[in-house]
């Protein structure tokens, strides 16, 4: 059972599980890297497929209802297919068979299908593709606690791939063309899978403890763990604003397009830096600080751009992105490391997307209404939403410099 009072989830080292063991170590940790890298690789081609759904004759109306289908499945399939392929030590597998099917389903978009044939396309790509990213995370949280490796250098090379695959994406297409966009994105998801099946299967992740007692309903009792997730949620809702309204801003105040673009892939650079350092940096301590550090920053970052900045302090929160969202996502990862048994963890994983899901989809669709009232209130709001989430994070069930009781295992996944 997990304790509702405190993160007591026994551990590889406390189960008998070899931990950071050089060897079976260093290649799982390789291999994870791996995965992360190639899922999102197609990231930066998926972002044409608006532009392909116009191409191929979708009136703008069609384009935004399929835009919006994936946001409206995820919170209602994720979290149960998690749930189940968790507790059946079926996470590596999924992450290999629902590429492959997504790759299959992305072929059909080749025969150009009408109305009807699109919106169903979508429909199954998002069943099945939305459970991909979620099941990585959960293996990667399996890896973390099996081997005491750290997360942020696993997931570094997420990032990194989204940079490589955003500047491949625009020269494939100016080569090939926009109309050979689903063929390049099937091709590109075949390489999770073939990652995902060279890796170890769940049950040699797991530990001996973990195979036995607790039940899905058990994370909900934990409110440590619900509140965490709750806090990264309002966190990386409160990115709503700009996610959405940024480039405007940016551009009604004479920035040039270039400009834009570099500021974007700042904040990326960014994120890359605090995943590769954040864990080291957090050591023993809770990783509920991490979580509170993003929300402090988010707040901060709109504050800052709640007066329109120049571009020297446009930089400077750009920058803030490595707190707000890496500090976020990497503490809610490192939350449920070290408080969810390995078999519940894919569960866990499922529970925190659909709540971010659906903080994203409310956040990102009010974002238009808080415009319409003015730049300051808007990002005021998204300030307030990011302090809600400091609150919700804080550590009440130990003190906030305590170290989490993991036998050995650090808060960063790190060996102590």
């Amino acid at each position: 059972m997990i304790s509702t009072d405190g993160p007591r989830v026994e551990t590889a080292r406390a189960s008998g599980v070899g931990v950071g063991v050089g060897g079976a170590g260093d290649r799982l940790g390789l291999g994870v890297s791996g995965l992360y890298l190639s899922l999102y690789l197609h990231y930066g081609f998926f972002a044409f497929l608006p532009l392909w759904l116009k191409a191929t004759g979708a009136p703008h109306e069609e384009i935004g209802v399929l835009m919006a289908i994936p946001m409206v499945l995820r919170l209602l399939t994720v979290a149960p297919f998690s749930a189940f392929v968790g507790r059946r030590g079926w996470v590596r597998n999924a992450i290999a068979y629902t590429s492959l099917a997504s790759a299959a389903i992305v072929l059909f978009l080749l025969g150009e299908p009408d109305h009807a044939g699109r919106i169903l396309i979508v429909i199954f790509l998002s069943i099945v593709w939305d459970q991909i990213p979620v099941l990585t995370d959960a293996y990667a949280v399996m890896a973390v606690r099996s081997r005491s490796l750290d997360f942020g250098r696993l997931r570094v090379w997420g990032s990194i791939a989204v940079v490589v695959s955003n500047a491949a994406a625009g020269w494939a297409i100016a080569t090939f063309g926009i109309k050979m966009l689903p063929l390049m994105i099937a091709a590109l998801l075949l390489a999770p899978a073939l990652v995902a099946f060279l890796l170890p299967a769940d049950r040699q992740l797991s530990a001996a403890g973990d195979a036995v007692g607790g039940r899905w309903r058990d994370l909900i009792g934990d409110r440590g763990l619900i509140l965490a997730m709750v806090a990264a949620s309002l966190i990386m809702g409160s990115h709503g604003v700009v996610t959405s309204f940024g480039a405007i801003q940016w551009t009604a105040q004479g920035i040039s397009t270039t400009t834009i673009g570099l500021l974007q892939a700042l904040a990326v650079a960014a994120e890359i830096g605090a995943f590769w350092f954040g864990a080291r940096l957090l050591g023993q301590r809770d990783p509920r600080l991490l979580i509170c550090a993003g929300a402090v920053a988010a707040a901060l970052r709109w504050a800052i751009m709640a007066t329109s900045p120049g571009l020297a302090v446009l930089i400077v929160a750009q920058l803030l992105n490595g707190i707000t969202a890496t500090g976020t996502i990497l503490g809610i990862m490192l939350v449920i490391a070290t408080r969810v048994p390995t078999h519940l963890s894919a569960t866990a994983q499922g529970m925190n997307a659909v709540l971010l899901g659906a903080v994203l989809a409310v956040a990102t669709a009010g974002s238009g209404l808080l415009w319409s009232y003015g730049l300051a209130i808007a990002y005021v709001a998204m300030a307030v939403l990011a302090l809600l989430g400091a609150l919700c994070a804080w550590p009440r069930d130990a003190g906030a410099g305590a170290a989490i009781n993991t036998d050995g295992l650090s808060a960063s996944g790190v060996e102590s």
